[in-house]
């Protein structure tokens, strides 16, 4: 590998952002609705209750949980929210109370159902792969509120878990990006220092505000959001993933 084109110690590692950098996400319709449909059995059966239907259901528990955590998220609050209370209340709320594992249980078929709408990017996998290759260490940081077994499960099913040598949810460390919290412990998780890891992502106040108040260079991926957020410039600005091998003086893939 021949010297890094950024500024600064040499690139040893990379922090990567997940939505819109590596994946891009799509409402599973029918996935959801049968999960849906499992959850409405499972709650009847476990609560010996008639239940709202599966349609019923995915409005009044899926999407006001949904709809928290995007509110949640425009609030700019730094700290994680709870997401297995707001579906306690969810349920609560139609008169119905899961037990705490069984709620955590439907958790899971609800976010294996978000596995249908996530989709690998165009050249992801290559571009990891000729990164790793080259003796860097390639990471994920990301902002999911959700349980980590789902998540981490999400990254084997899409195949991208063995392309990475750590990955950091929000909902593990209870702490989101731009937080320092979560860097430090995303670089820890990785075994890298802020000084010889660079941080890619699309979001300015998240990835490129968070990752260089925590000491790391950025580069902003503009492949899939061009964000015309204000805040601190990235240290460089690429259009495709795969520009990132040349920038970091690694020979792209064939």
């Amino acid at each position: 590998m021949s010297s890094p084109r950024l500024d600064g110690d040499p690139v040893r590692a990379i922090l990567f952002d997940y939505g819109d950098t590596l994946v891009t996400h799509h409402r599973p319709v029918e996935a959801l609705q049968r999960a849906y449909e499992e959850i409405a059995e499972r709650l009847a059966a476990a609560l010996h209750l008639a239940v709202p239907s599966a349609a019923d259901l995915l409005i009044a528990v899926h999407d006001r949980v949904d709809g928290a955590v995007a509110a949640h998220q425009q609030s700019g609050a730094l700290e994680e929210i709870d997401i297995v209370e707001e579906h306690r209340a969810a349920y609560r709320d139609l008169g119905l109370h899961p037990a705490d594992e069984l709620v955590e249980q439907l958790m899971g078929v609800e976010q294996q159902a978000w596995w249908r709408g996530a989709t690998v990017g165009d050249d992801v996998v290559a571009t990891l792969t000729v990164l790793r290759r080259a003796g860097l260490r390639v990471g994920l940081i990301s902002n999911a509120a959700y349980l980590s077994p789902s998540m981490h499960g999400q990254l084997a099913h899409l195949g991208l878990a063995r392309l990475l040598d750590s990955a950091t949810f929000s909902g593990e460390v209870g702490w989101r990006k731009p937080s320092p919290a979560i860097f430090e412990r995303a670089l820890r998780d990785l075994g890298a220092g802020p000084q010889s890891t660079i941080m890619v992502g699309d979001s300015v106040a998240t990835d490129i505000a968070g990752a260089r108040a925590a000491g790391l260079r950025t580069v902003r991926l503009r492949e899939h959001v061009d964000d015309p957020a204000s805040g601190p410039a990235a240290d460089a600005v690429i259009d495709r993933l795969l520009d990132l091998p040349g920038l970091l003086g690694v020979a792209p893939p064939p």
